[in-house]
């Protein structure tokens, strides 16, 4: 169990590594023809990445909790 806290704080510390990230072009210079394209192209991988890793998030959290029901079954057995 504490493995896979451990790989949700990992995950929790991209994320927040990522949205900075984001913060960061979000706050670009103003509009500049070639550039502007170029930063909303960022924008857009970056916010996929971060939906991407609260998805992982949410799954490592449900497999820990499949993973604490299944073990009482396994000592009644």
């Amino acid at each position: 169990m504490a493995q896979e806290n451990e790989h949700v704080r990992k995950l929790i510390e991209a994320r927040h590594r990522q949205v900075e990230q984001r913060r960061t072009i979000a706050l670009a210079q103003p509009y500049e023809r070639g550039e502007t394209e170029g930063v909303r192209q960022a924008f857009i991988i970056i916010q996929s990445t971060i939906e991407a890793i609260e998805r992982a998030i949410e799954h490592e959290e449900d497999l820990e909790t499949e993973q604490e029901l299944a073990e009482p079954s396994r000592t009644s057995a």
